[in-house]
């Protein structure tokens, strides 16, 4: 007897976290609206976190494969295309990467983030979708962002926002936060803040 191929459809391989921090961001799924006010909450004390300066405590609410992300705006004539690149971005980083930026701000040496920079974040907006991997929901939000310094250095911008959250013991984690500014060019300092 020969074998013959299955005809029917292979079932999908399950979708790993991990793959979701290195690959396209992935659309909505459905709506989850049941998670609207514990995901909101989860980004509020996140961005507490990083409005007070408690940077260990921010870096402990990020998954370890968490990828951070600034994508290229694009200027286009016609609407209807994408704001943002899909390929290129203006900054990218791991959670390694911000272990070492956040740890060297807390050294003496450390004189040109002193006066400290104040933040603040403000989110609105939250929308809890489905994500292509167990325990992990993407949460889209509108964020303004303000950042003062000394006299002459202030920052507003606004962005949307869009996160993967993943559960892992009992508590949300950010698996990968893609931030679209909404500036046509973006000044060395809107990219210095943490969105």
């Amino acid at each position: 007897m020969i074998d013959q191929p299955d005809p029917r459809p292979a079932a999908p391989c399950p979708v790993r976290p991990e793959e979701l921090a290195r690959s396209p961001f992935p659309d909505r799924g459905p709506r989850l609206t049941g998670l609207d006010a514990e995901i909101t909450a989860v980004l509020t004390e996140e961005s507490a976190a990083l409005d007070e300066g408690e940077h260990q405590r921010w870096l402990d609410m990020l998954d370890p494969a968490f990828r951070y992300e600034i994508p290229v705006p694009l200027l286009r004539e016609d609407p209807a295309l994408p704001r943002h690149s899909r390929s290129a971005v203006l900054f990218e980083a791991t959670k390694r990467v911000l272990e070492l930026k956040f740890g060297r701000t807390g050294l003496l040496p450390a004189w040109s983030d002193r006066p400290a920079t104040t933040a603040r974040h403000f989110i609105g907006s939250v929308r809890v979708f489905d994500a292509p991997a167990a325990e992990v929901v993407r949460a889209d939000a509108n964020l303004l962002v303000t950042s003062n310094r000394g006299v002459e250095h202030t920052v507003l911008v606004s962005a949307a926002r869009r996160d993967l959250l993943r559960e892992r013991d009992g508590r949300w984690l950010l698996l990968r936060r893609c931030v679209l500014l909404d500036v046509e060019v973006a000044t060395h300092e809107q990219l210095s803040v943490i969105f």
